[in-house]
């Protein structure tokens, strides 16, 4: 990383003087306080079962992937696109990235000149070699621990999907849809049998594009806030924490649109080996901006606030209870027994068993995960 560029706080501007560009359909307010709550995007451009386009303002477009709560997760995309210039948020797999630009060369013909890495999480870094490819002067840029965390695991967690770990998966999953059995053996129906079909069918196209995928790094890297300038349209980058501790999040004044990144994942949230307190003052941050539209890491455009809160108000619940357990002697055994956030599962799962699905494996975890990362932390021994 010492060849890199690095900014405390810094600004590129994307010299473009035309001031014919807005970034929104109206003129909206500078002050994140003052937006008022969207009614819902311009259009929507359902490309197919993949992914869809949402238009949010008239040079501003959502690609949102349709795979939140399936066995392969694609980052979403936002696009922005200047007079000169065109700047990306996230770049995922390398068979879903290929067809964002696929996408994003009818919508314009402008350069794409930024790709903002929101984390460094597979699925929002591993597509950054196909736009590098398209346009080699592209600049990349990540949070500085983004970066660091980015360079040391991106490129093995790429080598794996491209060699043995790909192969696992893909014989895993090829078995369980062509006999109808899981990995112990348990014969699988209904929904169970349906969901073993549709990951085996969508992992192939990724597993085979992976094979082109290499890992590209960052050329600009900031520590704690970054603004870009594409004319009129100005794009400030915000150093948060809570997913990872290098999460950004993505404001666009004029237009009132906020792109979270995966500190905001819908239809149901993840957990993992996540910060919660940092997390849910991240969101309180987020919450102040009262923005228009919220583009999630995962999941469908947010067009009011509910969502958010509720998503700080269950990691609050849980930390609420991890402290309680914690002060007053219990052990983990016993927290995770008495642990209760079944009024939030309720409201997101709402019966859905693809919904509850996501909320078992990618929120709660397996043998307790969420449970215990939260009792450590409210422990001291995080």
């Amino acid at each position: 990383m010492k060849n890199r560029l690095l900014f405390a706080l810094a600004s590129i501007a994307a010299c473009l003087t035309d001031a014919g560009f807005t970034c929104a359909a109206n003129n909206q307010p500078n002050s994140p306080s003052q937006g008022q709550l969207g009614a819902g995007p311009i259009r929507i451009n359902r490309i197919d079962a993949d992914f869809q386009i949402d238009q949010l303002a008239p040079n501003i477009y959502a690609f949102i992937a349709n795979n939140t709560t399936h066995d392969w997760e694609d980052g979403n995309t936002t696009v922005i696109i200047g007079n000169d210039a065109v700047a990306v948020v996230d770049a995922p797999s390398t068979y879903l990235s290929k067809r964002h630009l696929a996408q994003i060369r009818k919508l314009t013909n402008k350069p794409i000149r930024y790709l903002i890495n929101t984390h460094f999480h597979r699925d929002h870094v591993m597509g950054n070699h196909v736009f590098k490819d398209a346009y080699p002067d592209l600049i990349v840029i990540q949070q500085e621990y983004t970066a660091m965390i980015a360079d040391r695991r991106d490129p093995l967690a790429i080598a794996d999907l491209k060699g043995k770990g790909g192969d696992d998966q893909l014989r895993s999953l090829k078995e369980a849809a062509e006999k109808g059995v899981d990995a112990k053996g348990t014969p699988l129906t209904g929904y169970d049998l349906e969901r073993a079909k549709r990951s085996y069918e969508e992992f192939l196209p990724v597993y085979r594009e992976a094979k082109d995928a290499r890992y590209v790094p960052a050329n600009v890297i900031f520590k704690t806030a970054m603004t870009i300038n594409l004319g009129e349209c100005e794009i400030q980058l915000m150093h948060l924490g809570g997913h990872t501790p290098g999460d950004t999040a993505v404001w666009i004044p004029k237009a009132n649109i906020l792109v979270a990144g995966d500190l905001v994942i819908a239809p149901v949230p993840y957990g993992g080996p996540d910060q919660y307190i940092e997390w849910i003052a991240s969101l309180d941050k987020l919450l102040a901006f009262n923005a228009t539209a919220v583009v999630p890491g995962h999941g469908p455009v947010e067009f009011t606030q509910e969502y958010m809160a509720r998503e700080r108000d269950l990691f609050k619940s849980l930390m609420d209870q991890a402290v309680t357990a914690v002060s007053q002697g219990r052990s983990f055994e016993e927290f995770k027994k008495t642990l209760d956030l079944s009024s939030f599962e309720a409201k997101l799962v709402h019966g859905d068993p693809e919904l509850q699905w996501g909320w078992d494996n990618y929120f709660v975890g397996k043998n307790g995960a969420l449970a215990a990362r939260a009792y450590r932390t409210a422990f001291g021994a995080l």
